[in-house]
C-alpha cells in the first residue's frame, strides 16, 4: 500500500502462505487497487 501511495507504475504484489503454505505474486496499478476497493472506500466516505 505504501508504494501504490507513492507511485502510479505497476508493483510488485507478493502474498506469503496465502493459502495452505501457497505464495502468490503478481503485479497490480493504483488504477486496478482503486476499481477493486471503489465500494468499501465509498461505505468508508459516508460513515
Amino acid at each position: 500500500k505504501k508504494q501504490m501511495s507513492a507511485n502510479s507504475t505497476r508493483l510488485p504484489l507478493n502474498i506469503e502462505c496465502f493459502m495452505e503454505e501457497r505464495d502468490v505474486s503478481g503485479e497490480m496499478q493504483r488504477s486496478q487497487m482503486e476499481q477493486l476497493c471503489a465500494d468499501t472506500f465509498n461505505r468508508v466516505e459516508r460513515t
